[in-house]
């Protein structure tokens, strides 16, 4: 059944960053608004092989509060009921959005520092291209790290945009703002780190990519991927003296995982 809330949104464009790693730009529902770093969920009805039923998975815009539309990175998982239907889907077609907003992987959760490191894998890109889109991301941390891992170089996306992120001046193309943009490919041999990243933070090999410091004092991090990805590096860096904000008790990390 569809849940109350749900609302048919229509693909407006999709690109294809490789045969089953795509953006999905739709148009957006009025009244709909949300904080970079939310998530909400998109569903499907179709007939999985026992009638019609209604499946929906979560998953992050990509795309920026104030954009026409709304965007997410979407990739297909082996035998996924939403994904592989969403990555073969082609403008004109529909699915089901979900309004209700989900996630606490929002900056202004950690305020203060100098830094701030956007740590993902896979898909867990899709959060910060909308955060670092925010112009008063920048205001709120002169200095940005965005790590992305993947297992192959074409897994690599939203390259124009992360160049932008490093040359327009209401990024990091102005007097006193840096980004360093460290991309990550695990299982070819690339130009790129090509160690998973608890243990290139380990070995400080991020540190030294970044030219920044993972400092407790001047750092923050957000943290999206794998869940075994996120939970290694969120206990590596507890040890460094990270942790969660908590009620009445501010923090430098937070963890998120859509899977």
């Amino acid at each position: 059944m569809i849940p109350e809330g749900a609302t048919a949104v229509r693909l407006l464009q999709k690109r294809i960053w490789r045969e089953g790693l795509v953006s999905l730009r739709f148009e957006k529902p009025e009244g709909f608004d949300f904080i970079p770093g939310q998530f909400v969920r998109l569903g499907i009805e179709k007939d999985f092989g026992e009638g019609l039923s209604y499946e929906a998975r979560p998953y992050s815009m990509s795309s920026k509060p104030s954009d026409p539309y709304v965007e997410f990175l979407v990739v297909a998982v082996q035998g996924g009921k939403v994904s592989e239907t969403l990555t073969v889907l082609e403008p004109g077609q529909s699915v089901y959005l979900e309004k209700e907003l989900w996630g606490s992987m929002l900056p202004k959760r950690i305020p203060g520092g100098r830094t701030l490191w956007c740590i993902s894998s896979g898909t867990g890109l899709a959060p910060f291209i909308s955060i670092l889109s925010d112009e008063n991301t920048w205001k709120e941390w002169p200095h940005v790290v965005l790590v992305h891992s993947v297992r192959y170089s074409e897994d690599l996306c939203y390259t124009e945009t992360i160049e932008k992120f490093a040359t327009e001046s209401q990024y990091a193309g102005s007097d006193g703002r840096s980004f360093a943009y460290v991309p990550v490919v695990t299982r070819e041999a690339t130009q790129f780190l090509s160690t998973r990243i608890p243990a290139l933070i380990s070995a400080g090999s991020l540190e030294e990519a970044a030219e920044q410091k993972l400092d407790p004092t001047n750092s923050r991090i957000l943290l999206c991927g794998n869940p075994a990805m996120v939970k290694e590096v969120r206990d590596l860096l507890k040890t460094k003296g990270f942790m969660a904000p908590r009620r009445g008790q501010p923090g430098n990390l937070i963890a998120e995982n859509l899977w």
